[in-house]
């Protein structure tokens, strides 16, 4: 059923497979049509909407959101247990709460079966609750102490003992009970059923101000008789200035197609105000107000002091940071998805110019959308703040990091009769720099400019070879071919970093926003 080669042993017994480890074909197939069938059936609310939804009398199930990964538990007599997603095929097993619920099942005569649970942290030891980044990263890299602390929330029971369950989907009242039947409602155990109650659903309002209080995510609320699921936790409401947008095509007009935000420092000095880039939303925006909008913001453009690009390739066009849009999202996390801290260009707006500072940590908006252009705030009287997210900013000092040796970590030449064309990926050291850098060289010795220069930058290795598969895609015609194995063109090539004679346009990918 496992792919065993693909296990790597992090801390005592803990081992865990990235991706691809689970071999059962028919297993990974049941899951991943659970998955989806379940997946389809949420809808997301805002707490506003319970008072309106949730009015009557039925009994309606409502349990705890955990702020943790979702994954099938699988059991076996005579086999180690395993905790995996579908279809990626990511694989854990050998953490103790999987070995408890493990024992516990076999105490009880179950031969076999497949479960739906929630992979979590209990809270922090100063009683914040820990969210899903902290159990991605304690999976991955995370000490024996930390891994032991890893807990189990059961869901549903797909499978058990031979027996299809699935349709209790759809009457939700029997897996209710054999959830409590095999694993119990202690939540102080390593495993558990989902918190939750049975309670008529005019009740739901008041349980979930009562879960937040206690300092929990949020609920899920689920129809016993048919299978309607709806999640609903607080929206973060945040107004941030508007520094640049990107312009495009959609519905066959022209408008904006994302906003560039950012939050002001609340310090100033000798006059230069400072921005931290947020997060750029292209959700939340009718037809209407992209026209609009590419007409408000193309009147207040600036010089851009880098070059950024859209996940698309389309450039942000920057603008005086002079007007405010209101963004809702789900959270503010602060890492992705391991130790990494999320990081932000910072700027410094000057003499009618913004001037790129470096990158700083910033938190990042989840499931941002844009509410509305807040014409009633501005920048100068704190329509921006970042102490919206963070308590009492500081404007960040940022000292020059040594320059660091460039490393070129992929070459590819490609000809076609005098053509050239050729992709360097480029690896820069340093502290506040982009570290990766693209280049696209195009020479023909018959244009009447033979030479051009496209450059992209990444902050992800695996981002800048996408942007290379890119170059390749679109200019490696019919009738180019490679030049020697692997990329490995010329033992004429030098080793050090490109020079660029001409520029013909510069592009970088997005960041944090």
């Amino acid at each position: 059923m496992l792919d065993t080669s693909k296990l790597v042993n992090r801390c005592g017994g803990y081992r865990m497979a990235p991706s691809g480890a689970v071999t059962d074909a028919i297993l990974l197939e049941i899951a991943s049509q659970y998955e989806t069938t379940v997946s389809r059936k949420i809808t997301a609310l805002k707490p506003d909407d319970l008072l309106r939804r949730f009015t009557g009398d039925e009994p309606i199930l409502e349990t705890t959101k955990y702020d943790g990964e979702g994954v099938f538990v699988y059991c076996e007599q005579g086999k180690e247990a395993f905790a995996f997603n579908a279809p990626s095929g990511r694989v854990r097993l050998g953490f103790p709460a999987l070995q408890a619920l493990q024992d516990e099942l076999q105490k009880k005569g179950v031969k076999k079966g497949l479960f739906r649970a929630e992979l979590y942290l209990p809270e922090t030891g100063d009683g914040k609750r820990a969210r899903i980044s902290e159990v991605i990263r304690v999976s991955f890299n995370g000490t024996e102490a930390e891994v032991g602390s890893l807990k189990l929330a059961l869901l549903d029971i797909i499978m058990l003992d031979g027996k299809d369950l699935r349709s209790n989907l759809e009457n939700f009242n029997q897996a209710w009970a054999l959830l409590e039947k095999y694993f119990g409602t202690d939540a102080s155990r390593p495993f558990h059923r989902a918190e939750g109650a049975i309670v008529p659903e005019k009740e739901v309002r008041r349980v979930f101000d009562q879960e937040l209080g206690r300092g929990q995510e949020g609920l899920v609320i689920r129809r016993l008789n048919r299978l309607d699921l709806y999640k609903v936790k607080p929206h973060l409401t945040v107004d941030a200035a508007v520094i640049g947008y990107v312009e495009g095509e959609f519905e066959g007009q022209i408008g904006v197609t994302s906003i560039l935000t950012a939050l002001a420092y609340p310090e100033k000095r000798n006059g230069t105000r400072f921005f931290q880039t947020f997060v750029r939303i292209g959700s939340g925006l009718t037809d209407q107000q992209r026209v609009e909008l590419l007409g408000t913001f193309s009147s207040v453009r600036v010089a851009s002091p880098i070059a950024m690009t859209d996940s698309d390739g389309r450039t942000v066009s920057f603008v005086k940071p002079q007007y405010v849009v209101e963004l809702e999202g789900d959270d503010l996390v602060t890492a992705l998805g391991s130790e990494r801290e999320h990081r932000t260009q910072f700027f410094a707006w000057e003499t009618n110019q913004f001037n790129f500072m470096g990158l700083t940590p910033c938190p990042r908006l989840t499931f941002p959308i844009f509410s509305r252009l807040r014409l009633d705030k501005d920048i100068a009287s704190g329509g921006a703040r970042f102490d919206q997210i963070i308590k009492d900013p500081r404007v960040p000092e940022l000292k020059p990091s040594l320059p660091q040796e460039a490393r070129i970590i992929r070459r590819e030449v490609y000809t076609k009769a005098e053509a050239v064309r050729k992709l360097v990926v480029v690896q820069k050291g340093g502290e506040n720099v982009v570290p990766y850098v693209v280049y696209w060289t195009d020479f023909s010795a018959k244009r009447k400019d033979p030479l051009s220069v496209d450059t992209a930058f990444a902050f992800t290795e695996p981002r800048a070879q996408a942007l290379g598969n890119k170059f390749i895609a679109e200019n490696v015609t019919k009738g180019f071919a490679k030049v020697g194995a692997n990329g490995q063109a010329a033992a004429t090539e030098s080793e050090s970093s490109p020079t660029t004679p001409k520029v013909k346009k510069a592009k970088q990918n997005k960041t944090g926003p």
